[in-house]
């Protein structure tokens, strides 16, 4: 075992049980020569909110899972690096009574995710929630990666797939469900998608309805958005944090100037394609319900951006 670089202080109970006092707390991590020594940024990472998806996907390749409690000290690392920070997020949602998401492991006892989890839970001598699967760990680890919704985070930012100091928009980004892409090329494809999406919108009903199955079923532009805005927290994450990975990292200006949004001048427009014929009456009513309906207080995929983009391609 080495010892990982990080002291808690003042941590109260064990990871799991809640019954022990802890003044200070050094963090014991395995040699990478016990593990299998697989980087952090190739091990895959299943969110709890798709875990009941994950079960049937499972299933479906004909594997079965126990659900039980077990020692930490009787599983066994997969990757071989560990983060300060992931170790850290851990032992503060401990301290909060966060619930736990289950780690997954191997029917050779082996953990798939929930490293950090685990290392917390073996350095308090607690146990931890398993879900473990008849399938031995290499079978296993080639199974999860192939699941849709799987993500991957870096070892130093715990959400970036991989961070590139020297030009950090380049850093790759896992979008879930859909792979892997540069921050600079997740943006341009975000604003490629929208721009076609509002094209689509503005050519009829059959756009539209197009754009409700983009935004509301397929729901891969929200993903990407979603892994986008993340991403570019995470940089000014390691941007706040100081040192040389952060020196090429802009800060984002807090005082942006506020795009226009003017939905007279979108209805004004879409009367103008009625009268010139370019679109069916009912075409044109179906669109102002459709600008209403971004307007109006509920849940959608950011009405404000697309309010402004629609109001830019009037202007």
């Amino acid at each position: 075992m080495t010892i990982l670089d990080l002291s808690i202080k003042h941590v109260t109970g064990h990871a799991e049980s809640g019954s022990m006092k802890i003044d200070e707390l050094k963090i014991e991590k395995p040699d990478s020569a016990d593990t299998k020594g697989i980087k952090r940024a190739e091990m895959p990472q299943v969110a709890a909110k798709d875990y009941p998806e994950f079960i049937d996907y499972l299933k479906a390749n004909g594997a079965d899972f126990t659900k039980l409690v077990m020692p930490a000290n009787q599983l066994k690392a997969t990757q071989g690096e560990f983060s300060k920070d992931g170790v850290e997020r851990q032992l503060a949602k401990m301290q909060a009574g966060t619930p736990k998401k289950p780690v997954i492991a191997s029917q050779d006892n082996y953990i798939i995710d929930g490293h950090h989890r685990w290392l917390v839970a073996m350095n308090t001598r607690d146990s931890v929630e398993v879900f473990k699967i008849d399938i031995d760990a290499d079978e296993l680890l080639d199974l999860v990666r192939k699941f849709p919704k799987v993500t991957y985070k870096d070892i130093y930012t715990e959400e970036l797939y991989d961070f590139n100091k020297d030009e950090p928009n380049k850093s790759i980004v896992a979008v879930p469900g859909y792979g892997t892409m540069s921050i600079d090329g997740l943006t341009k494809n975000v604003i490629d998608q929208a721009t076609e999406l509002v094209k689509q919108m503005s050519q009829g009903t059959q756009g539209i309805r197009n754009a409700d199955y983009q935004l509301n079923k397929n729901k891969v532009l929200p993903a990407k958005v979603g892994a986008l805005v993340q991403a570019l927290d995470d940089l000014q994450a390691i941007r706040s944090k100081g040192g040389a990975r952060s020196r090429n990292i802009q800060q984002e200006n807090e005082q942006q100037e506020e795009l226009p949004i003017d939905t007279n001048a979108i209805f004004n427009y879409i009367q103008r394609l009625e009268s010139g014929q370019n679109i069916e009456p009912q075409d044109a009513d179906l669109m102002r319900r459709g600008i209403q309906s971004l307007t109006a207080d509920r849940q959608t995929l950011n009405p404000q951006a697309i309010l402004q983009l629609l109001t830019m391609l009037t202007g």
